[in-house]
């Protein structure tokens, strides 16, 4: 064995120690380079015609191999980089996270029937005894002109003179509003159950489903009952022996998101006056 093949082999060792590991085919193309191939004229330098000394052979390959070790330090991959083994920065962002569209909140999701009371006008009824906000865009279609009785009125239709209505520029959808005195004890599921009877006709048999389609309602902090009717829907309040009622005139699946949506919205613009309704005699509490 030679001093060349012994030199070698302790380049290669020195070469693959540690945690930078050079390529094994990088050091042997090294290697083989240097046992073939011919010196090349340096233009400085007479061409040498005689082979060259172990001496300066062992010097040639210490140099290369120092060379090696510098392009291999400087090839060496850094932490966080593609390809490289160390952890990505902590303040790299994951592909998940810089891929994916941000979740919309609850808040930025859209409506799906606007519906902004802020921008309502008010409207005060003095016969029935309180105020309501109604859409800017709505008009008043019908001022009351006369006390709503039961249960004459139970069957007349959205644009009687007992009601305060209001309808939108399309004329497709309406509401209307009052309120009736009834006597002392009457209960508010007695007297919706006699009105549906009425108002549902020809088709009363549908208030036998009337709790199924009944939801808890609020009005200026009365509770209440909303009720989602055939072709309507509706809400009552019992305050001080006397029914409050508010009703869209469509069936609940007219708008996006529910006709009971603007209902409520109705509600929460709706405030009792203090005085109360104009004088009127009590209506017939039904039996």
């Amino acid at each position: 064995m030679n001093d060349d093949q012994a030199f070698e082999r302790a380049t290669q060792a020195f070469l693959e120690d540690g945690s930078d590991r050079t390529p094994a085919a990088t050091i042997d193309a090294v290697l083989l380079a240097v046992r073939t191939t011919p010196q090349e004229r340096d233009l400085r330098i007479p061409w040498r015609t005689a082979p060259m000394s172990n001496l300066a052979r062992l010097v040639t390959l210490a140099v290369l191999a120092v060379l090696v070790i510098a392009i291999a330090f400087s090839l060496r991959p850094t932490s966080g980089t593609v390809g490289g083994g160390g952890s990505p920065s902590p303040s790299s962002p994951s592909p998940a996270a810089s891929s994916s569209a941000p979740a919309l909140s609850p808040s930025a999701q859209p409506s799906p029937y606007s519906i902004d009371t802020k921008t309502w006008t008010t409207y005060t009824s003095a016969r029935y005894g309180f105020s309501i906000g109604h859409p800017a865009d709505w008009y008043v279609h019908t001022t009351a002109t006369r006390d709503w009785t039961y249960p004459a009125d139970a069957t007349v239709d959205m644009y009687s003179t007992a009601l305060e209505t209001f309808v939108d520029t399309n004329n497709t959808i309406a509401a209307s509003t009052w309120s009736v005195a009834v006597k002392s004890g009457t209960t508010l599921d007695a007297w919706i159950h006699a009105y549906c009877a009425l108002a549902e006709s020809p088709a009363p048999s549908d208030c036998t489903t009337m709790p199924g389609r009944t939801v808890a309602a609020s009005m200026d902090g009365h509770a209440g009952s909303l009720v989602r009717f055939t072709q309507d829907t509706q809400a009552f309040f019992l305050v001080n022996d006397r029914i409050y009622v508010v009703a869209i005139w469509q069936a609940e699946e007219f708008i996006p998101g529910g006709v009971s949506r603007l209902l409520q919205a109705y509600l929460s613009t709706m405030h009792l006056l203090p005085g109360g309704p104009s004088p009127s005699g009590a209506s017939p509490s039904p039996s």
